[in-house]
């Protein structure tokens, strides 16, 4: 597999490369690993977020969204790149498990940069207007915008399967996406979207040393002191979910990173049997980051930690009622 498993087809050459043990075993217990930690986690974020109103807010709507992106990944994705890694250079799944892996591979790629991009303009509107995010009018808004996401993702992998795919043998996997499309498909869904991020990025960050001058300069907030202010509440609650976004998005580009790299040594035609197994570990990296996601809500945010909490000790969320909430 060109992009995440280096050959295109399987030459002499490749035929000679050979994943040995001292690669299979380990490569294989990351990806179990990963694939049981990615969708334990992913499953209690999705839970907690469904059934604690606390954490009912359009921000953790799509955070809901872009769980349930890992989940489809780690389900789709690891499955599959173990057999090819403990069948290679044979392929037991014929061309139709090569499609099917080759779209999950276009999905995840899609699914997780534009979800991420979604929740990185929500941030910079409730950032920049603190927008409040109380009514049952923004959570379900919230929801529209996320099946409108998911349609675009299946609508254009959909689109790569009937256009972009080529003709391809039974025995042997084979990436056999067309690569004029391949590449345009990347610069929209992984260039574009790393751009848009970092620029909406850099007005928050700017919007938020504005906004805390002039709460300072009008004394409304003085360091080290708390404040009953709902508008500085707000701005609080805001930036620091933008901050948890932010470091999601930095994880996801040093997970996804080695992928681009990588795709340099294939445009140049680099078949080694090095960069084939280099490709499979930049497959295990992507995988992981649906096992760090979590753990940065969890760190970065006291009510999903408490939730996440509850629900392993068997302990329903309490309601919303229970907390008091910014008016």
């Amino acid at each position: 597999m060109r992009t995440m498993n280096g050959s295109t087809n399987e030459t002499a050459d490749t035929e000679a490369c050979i994943f040995e043990l001292s690669f299979r075993i380990p490569i294989s217990i990351l990806f179990v690993a990963t694939f049981l930690l990615s969708l334990s986690e992913n499953v209690l974020v999705t839970i907690v977020i469904s059934i604690d109103k606390k954490l009912r807010r359009p921000s953790n709507g799509y955070l809901l969204s872009l769980a349930l992106t890992d989940i489809s990944i780690s389900i789709g994705l690891i499955p599959l790149e173990m057999t090819y890694v403990w069948s290679y250079p044979k392929w037991p799944l014929g061309s139709t498990g090569t499609n099917f892996l080759n779209s999950v591979w276009l999905f995840s790629i899609a699914g997780s940069f534009i979800t991420l991009l979604v929740i990185t303009v929500d941030r910079y509107r409730a950032v920049m207007s603190v927008v409040r995010y109380r009514d049952i009018a923004s959570w379900r808004r919230t929801f529209a915008i996320v099946g409108l996401v998911w349609i675009y993702v299946v609508t254009i992998v959909v689109l790569m399967g009937l256009f972009a795919f080529e003709p391809i043998t039974e025995e042997t996997y084979e990436w056999n996406v067309n690569f004029k499309f391949y590449y345009a498909f990347l610069a929209m869904h992984i260039v574009l979207p790393m751009l848009l991020i970092s620029a909406f990025y850099y007005k928050i960050y700017k919007k938020a040393v504005e906004n805390r001058q002039q709460l300072l300069s009008r004394g409304q907030v003085h360091p080290g002191t708390a404040t009953s202010s709902d508008t500085v509440t707000e701005t609080r609650l805001e930036v620091k979910m933008a901050k948890t976004v932010a470091f999601v998005f930095m994880f996801l580009v040093i997970v996804w990173m080695p992928v681009l790299i990588l795709e340099i040594f294939y445009a140049i035609g680099s078949q080694s049997c090095v960069v084939g197994q280099l490709g499979v570990v930049s497959v295990w990296l992507t995988c992981s980051n649906g096992a760090i996601n979590p753990i940065v809500y969890s760190l970065r945010n006291k009510d999903f930690h408490r939730s996440m909490l509850q629900l392993i000790r068997c302990k329903r969320p309490r309601s919303a009622s229970a907390y008091r909430l910014p008016h």
